[in-house]
């Protein structure tokens, strides 16, 4: 059973497999609500296999994995000026829709906010497709606002996206 704090620990090669089902579970559950953000398919193991080895997926599992995130320490297709505060940058947040209910998004978000902190960032950031009302409105409940819409070219076929961040209060600051 997952702890009311959650400790993720660092994905190994072996999850990216489990972290593309999971992946792809979440982009069916948001296109049978018409949420068109994710597509089953549109990423491969070898890819996140590939960010595992950089050190960027964590994991809470609850025998398999439950609830995954994806923290950056830049994002410059979506935040190309990272300004004067450094900030960590969170992707690819799922949550098991079976293990949904217990606050796993949100305990794993208030996970990277620490780990941030403690890294002496003083922002996390974060983006989500402009249409997608619900999860703008989760994202703003937990703190995190506005700072505008980032527009890609039409080749990549990437949604418009709404960037967020939430300002830290430094343990040191």
């Amino acid at each position: 059973m997952v702890q009311d704090h959650v400790r993720p620990t660092r994905a190994r090669a072996h999850h990216a497999a489990d972290l593309v089902r999971l992946r792809d579970s979440c982009a069916r559950w948001q296109r049978r609500r018409g949420i068109e953000q994710w597509a089953p398919g549109e990423v491969a193991p070898e890819q996140v296999r590939s960010q595992i080895e950089r050190g960027e997926w964590w994991l809470v599992q609850d025998g398999a994995p439950v609830a995954a995130v994806r923290v950056l320490e830049e994002d410059p297709q979506v935040w190309p000026d990272p300004g004067p505060v450094p900030a960590y940058y969170v992707h690819g947040l799922m949550v098991d829709r079976g293990a949904t209910g217990r606050g796993l998004g949100e305990r794993l978000l208030a996970w990277v906010e620490h780990t941030a902190t403690d890294a002496g960032r003083g922002l996390v950031r974060l983006d989500c497709v402009s249409a997608g009302q619900g999860l703008r409105a989760y994202y703003e409940r937990l703190g995190y606002r506005p700072r505008g819409e980032v527009t890609f070219p039409a080749h990549l076929g990437w949604h418009p996206v709404t960037r967020y961040e939430k300002t830290l209060t430094w343990a040191g600051g």
